[in-house]
């Protein structure tokens, strides 16, 4: 028997999530809700029926994407992702079914979502091991662009929708670029390994130095660099953006991209503070949120 599950990040609203228990979606909030996430702030706007699928998919992601990152030997890291590239896979009645992906196809999630593309979730996060850094700019577009493509075509895949190749480009180097930018927050863990060559050597340091002993007023010029760049990619992403079909809203993505592009906008202006503060988001971006998709409507 189904039993309510209320969650307090959406004003205590309840849902009744059929034959998902509440132990597999708290273990999908613990890792999708992470404090001080885009999600943790776009998902208390979402109906219950569009939340439940995107709760999982953003699950998995981070189940996902954070093993490149884990302080493990890189043995350990490859024999993780070689188990979610076959847990994928598996049949769906099987009983070593991780709760995350047993959330997804409860919801219905996992029948919008092709084997290929989730594979390519596991491939990316393949590619993030052991990460060396890229020449300049124009290669650190081409490797987000790559890593950012595949989350978007996921949650488009949701809502049975595509958009140009150019655009998914732009975004996806825009929203992963978003993320590498976010790790330099004080409340998380920086991915200096990211940084393209010729930026770092624009201010004498490189990736190493960062690591052991950042030089904050430089480390907050390259940030406010990325965040310039990141907003361009965006720009270009946005310039004649049309989901198809056209009657798919994906609200919330667009919603994500809006969030995204608005604390870019403070991060350009004070990278500095952003360093130091580790902000999270507060009301006044809930209130923005509100009132962009009241725009929507």
């Amino acid at each position: 028997m189904p039993r309510k599950m209320c969650w307090p990040y959406w004003n205590n609203r309840c849902s009744l999530v059929a034959d998902v228990s509440a132990v597999e979606f708290d273990h999908c909030r613990e890792l999708a809700l992470y404090p001080g996430s885009v999600f943790e702030l776009t998902s208390r706007f979402l109906p219950s029926a569009e939340l439940e699928p995107l709760l999982a998919l953003y699950a998995l992601r981070q189940a996902v994407s954070t093993i490149p990152k884990s302080p493990v030997d890189e043995q350990v890291k490859w024999a993780k992702l070689k188990w979610w590239s076959e847990e994928i896979v598996a049949e769906p009645g099987a009983s070593s079914r991780h709760p995350v992906l047993r959330a997804l196809w409860h919801t219905g999630a996992r029948a919008q979502l092709s084997d290929a593309l989730l594979l390519r979730l596991v491939g990316d996060a393949l590619s993030q091991i052991d990460v060396v850094p890229v020449a300049d700019e124009n290669a650190m577009f081409e490797r987000e662009s790559v890593l950012g493509a595949t989350e978007i075509q996921l949650e488009l895949a949701l809502d049975d929708a595509e958009i140009d190749e150019k655009n998914l480009r732009f975004l996806g180097a825009a929203t992963s670029s978003f993320q590498l930018i976010s790790s330099f927050s004080a409340n998380h863990r920086s991915e200096s390994s990211r940084l393209p060559l010729s930026l770092l050597a624009k201010y004498n340091l490189d990736a190493a130095q960062l690591e052991q002993k950042p030089g904050k007023t430089e480390l907050a010029q390259i940030i406010g660099e990325l965040a310039d760049h990141a907003l361009g990619w965006f720009s270009e992403g946005m310039s004649g953006l049309n989901i198809r079909p056209e009657s798919s809203a994906c609200k919330h993505l667009k919603l994500r991209w809006a969030i995204e592009k608005r604390r870019l906008r403070v991060i350009r202006q004070d990278a500095s503070g952003f360093m130091e503060a580790g902000k999270f988001f507060g009301p006044a971006d809930a209130w923005f949120a509100w009132r962009f998709l009241r725009k929507l409507v």
